[in-house]
């Protein structure tokens, strides 16, 4: 699995610009092959910080969309970013949820 993780700071007049092109997007790519999830947050101490997460099921696929026309959109809207934009592709092998706590805690 790999997950694409963009975020960006813009300035308070263009947050709804990058909220109104993004939140279609999602939608969109949620329906690509190879697509496990999406998510958009607005960061809680500053709301002009927005952060894309997207999970995809190999690295073929994340190539895929990089040359997508939908990822042409996400470039634009980091390109919007008053700083520069932080963007991370993490390669997972494997995942855990709460049979990982337990078991660590013996539960």
């Amino acid at each position: 699995m790999v997950t694409a993780t963009f975020r960006i700071v813009v300035y308070p007049e263009r947050l709804d610009d990058v909220l109104r092109t993004v939140r279609p997007l999602i939608s969109r790519m949620a329906d690509q092959p190879g697509c496990m999830g999406l998510k958009i947050y607005q960061d809680i101490d500053n709301a002009n910080a927005v952060t894309l997460v997207e999970e995809w099921g190999s690295e073929v696929d994340v190539k895929k969309h990089i040359a997508s026309d939908d990822f042409r959109k996400i470039l634009a809207v980091l390109d919007l970013s008053r700083e520069p934009p932080e963007v991370k592709f993490d390669t997972v092998s494997s995942t855990g949820g709460m049979e990982l706590i337990e078991a660590v805690r013996g539960k």
